[in-house]
Formats: structure tokens, sequence, C-alpha cells
């Protein structure tokens, strides 16, 4: 049987997950496939186009043991080096919360069955508790490992509600985050500040732009269908 991660992360992963990928897709267009090079100490991501601020160092996963290891609690940076001390509000969200990824100092990943993802998962939800705008890595080690950098330049945009985008973000939230279909939709709208109606059988949302949509729920809870509007 493989490994998950714990109810208290699920929880909240599945709460956010919609809008974090949306938020991360937004990011990955607007950044590109540029050559990037980051400078942990002056928090730069740059590139041909310019230089993006803000970055903190979340941590990295090593593909030889498989375990992520947060900043904090590497070795080579600590708590008090500039890029890692923003994400200090991160292990304080996971103490007030009982979220154990968040303070673990070095999270085993080995027994899921794709351990590379759930560092991705853990990396993009994490940047989530710092608001910015989207989670960056690249190789380390020869390929060994991956980085992964949260980026909070505020030229950088911020996804907003969007009625015809919603059904396939709910569904791919929910193949990451499948216990509870419904707090995922909760989330999202709640992310957005969507006002909605709930019902045994289904959430019934209209945005503040007119534009509605309507999730199906079957009698285990599940997603069944999922409309959505624009603005008339």
């Amino acid at each position: 049987m493989s490994a998950d991660f714990s109810p208290e992360f699920q929880a909240y992963g599945g709460w956010i997950a919609a809008a974090a990928i949306q938020q991360q897709n937004l990011f990955n267009e607007v950044v590109g496939r540029d050559s990037l090079q980051a400078d942990l100490d002056t928090r730069t991501l740059s590139s041909e186009r310019g230089v993006l601020g803000g970055i903190s160092l979340l941590g990295s996963f090593s593909e030889l043991d498989r375990t992520w290891l947060w900043g904090w609690a590497n070795p080579g940076f600590g708590p008090e080096a500039p890029a890692v001390a923003p994400t200090l509000a991160i292990r304080e969200f996971g103490e007030r919360h009982g979220i154990s990824e968040f303070t673990s100092d070095s999270p085993d990943l080995s027994g899921f069955e794709e351990p590379a993802q759930a560092a991705i998962m853990l990396a993009i939800t994490a940047g989530t508790v710092l608001g910015g705008r989207g989670v960056w890595s690249t190789a380390i080690n020869e390929g060994r490992g991956h980085v992964y950098l949260h980026v909070a330049d505020e030229q950088l945009p911020q996804a907003g509600f969007d009625a015809i985008a919603t059904p396939r973000l709910l569904v791919n939230a929910i193949n990451v985050f499948p216990s509870d279909h419904r707090q995922v939709v909760r989330g999202y709208l709640q992310h957005f500040g969507v006002q909605y109606d709930e019902a045994p059988d289904a959430i019934r949302a209209t945005a503040p732009n007119g534009s509605t949509l309507v999730v199906e729920f079957d009698e285990l809870g599940r997603i069944g269908n999922i409309s959505g509007q624009p603005k008339p």
C-alpha cells in the first residue's frame, strides 16, 4: 500500500487545490520556458526578459532517498537566510493547523507511488500559504534532485474566478485531492469570495460579474456534473 499525505494536509490541499492549479498555470504561461537564473542572496529570478523579485527557497527533493528537505532545515541555508526566512510562515501555519508535512524538517516521500509528483504537490500547496504568484523549480546535483522556489513578485498577474475554466480546474484538483469533492468546490469558491448555496445534490454559485456555476454530486458525494455560464 502506498503512502499518502496526512488528513490535515489533504484537507487544506483540497480546499486550495483548484485555485493553486489555476495560479500555477498562469505563472507558467507568463514566465514561459526562458532560461532562468536564481540568486538567493538578492532573492531574484532573472531571464532575458527581465528580473522577478521576492523569491523564497521552499525546499528541495532528492531523487536518491526520495525525501523533501525544507530550506530552514538545510544546513547550507538555515532559517535566517534571506531567501528562507519568509518561508517560516509555512511552518507556523503547519503548527497552527496540525499539518505535519509543514513542520517536519524532512518529510519522507519514498512511500508514494510517484514521489517526485508528491514533492511538486507539497511545494505548490506550501506556496499558497505565502500568497504569492507561483512556484519555479530546477534540477540540481546533476539531475539527482530538484529545488523549489516560491515567487512573490507583484508584477506577476493573479488569477481570477473563471466560470468557463472552473470545470477543468475542479476535475484536476480532485484528481490530486480526491478525498472530499465538496471541500474542493467550496475552497475554490471561497478563495474568490464567490457566493454559493449548498444542497445535498449540488452547489450553485453566482460570481460578482454575473457568471454562474452549478456542481452536481452523486449519492456518494462525488462530482457528477459541472456546468458554468459566463456573464449574460
